[in-house]
């Protein structure tokens, strides 16, 4: 983890201290997956791509209610997975790890306290370190370069008791390719669609 990702969690830290004297705060731990919609990288003839396979995700929401309709989360979390180059009738993969911090709101779209579908929205943050970038750094070539990210989608909470609720979580995060590497024009670099879909528990600290 990098000084940027212990800064972003210092931040918000300092940022729910506050809230948390004001507003109940909700924890929500989570697993599941990030399936990536598009190649990063794609030859002009198709011959060759550079893509992000689907990694396993995992981190902690933290967020509040505003209103009885509409509430906030702070959402960290990282991920494992491959990245494959595939080229000249050749296939590479190479290990990744993935950081991502969102603040997303939700709105209550149907249903009630026990049970709800909620739309969600917010803009957040994407990064990446994997072996073949970090040599291109140290040689002047490249890097992989962290975005700021759109995310839209929907979940679902159930409530199984009094302090517990299940929650499922799907959403895309919007991002440009993040790829510093000069290859010419025969390669395009493709906007990013990585489907996140979550699974997990949510409880009231504090309680």
């Amino acid at each position: 983890m990098t000084r940027n990702h212990v800064a972003l969690a210092l931040l918000a830290a300092l940022l729910l201290a506050p809230l948390r004297l004001a507003l109940a705060i909700e924890a929500s731990p989570f697993i599941g997956a990030m399936l990536p919609a598009n190649s990063l990288l794609l030859a002009a003839d198709g011959s060759a791509y550079l893509r992000m396979q689907t990694h396993t995700v995992y981190g902690l929401g933290l967020g509040t209610s505003l209103t009885k309709r509409i509430g906030g989360e702070m959402v960290l979390g990282a991920g494992t997975g491959k990245m494959e180059l595939q080229g000249s009738g050749s296939s590479f993969a190479f290990s990744t790890t993935m950081f991502f911090a969102d603040l997303r709101a939700r709105a209550r779209l149907l249903g009630g306290d026990r049970s709800s579908l909620g739309l969600v929205l917010g803009v957040g943050y994407t990064d990446f370190k994997l072996g073949l970038f970090d040599l291109a750094n140290e040689t002047d070539q490249g890097d992989y370069i962290g975005r700021l990210t759109g995310v839209a989608g929907v979940d679902v909470r159930t409530q199984l008791n009094d302090r517990l609720a299940l929650k499922l979580v799907m959403v895309d995060r919007l991002h440009k390719e993040g790829v510093g590497l000069d290859l010419g024009s025969e390669f395009s670099k493709k906007n990013q669609n990585d489907v996140f879909a979550t699974a997990g528990l949510a409880f009231t600290l504090g309680d």
